[in-house]
């Protein structure tokens, strides 16, 4: 290789070292400044910012099946496909009352739910294929992530509820949830 070709490359590679760096750099000190801001009290969403949650619940949960959990009938938000059940409730801003997410499986196995991306704390409830609890996690926190949880006994089902719903509807393993639309999947 000729000693212009080589200086052209080290050129080159220097190029794409310093353009990384300061991307790097660009980035992190953007970020310091919004955290700065922050905590300064100073920054504030602008009201035409796309990421303002919509006051309409349903733009989050727009197709909903009844189901009984217990004795307790709710609307239903279905994961039913890969890609639904691995984004499941994450990055919603809240779930409204009387709507839970209903994660079906369509196969027998431990299902594990983790809190990824999550903004506020839930009830976990397992459910066996003939519909009975097996296993419920109570009030579990967005920080718990990337800690995840799972049943102990083989679950089709698994539904997320708000913090609180197991308790005030006395929910405990043996408990049915009627599915009418999947149970008979």
């Amino acid at each position: 290789m000729k000693v212009a070709e080589r200086i052209v490359m080290i050129a080159l590679a220097l190029a794409l070292i310093g353009g990384g760096v300061w991307l790097y750099l660009a980035y992190h000190f953007k970020q310091t400044a919004l955290k700065e801001a922050v905590a300064d009290g100073e920054f504030q969403i602008p009201l035409n910012d796309s990421r303002v949650p919509s006051d309409d619940w349903r733009t989050y949960y727009p197709e909903l099946i009844p189901i009984v959990i217990g004795t307790v009938p709710v609307q239903a938000s279905v994961a039913d496909s890969i890609p639904e059940r691995i984004k499941g409730l994450s990055d919603t801003p809240y779930l409204p009352n009387g709507v839970v997410k209903l994660f079906a499986f369509g196969a027998e196995g431990e299902h594990g739910i983790w809190m990824k991306d999550m903004n506020y704390p839930l009830d976990i409830i397992w459910v066996a294929k003939s519909g009975s609890i097996v296993h419920i996690e109570e009030n579990v926190s967005p920080e718990t992530y990337p800690d995840s949880f799972s049943s102990p006994k083989p679950a089709w089902f698994v539904i997320e509820a708000n913090a609180g719903f197991v308790a005030s509807s006395s929910l405990k393993i043996g408990d049915e949830v009627v599915v009418p639309d999947l149970q008979s999947e």
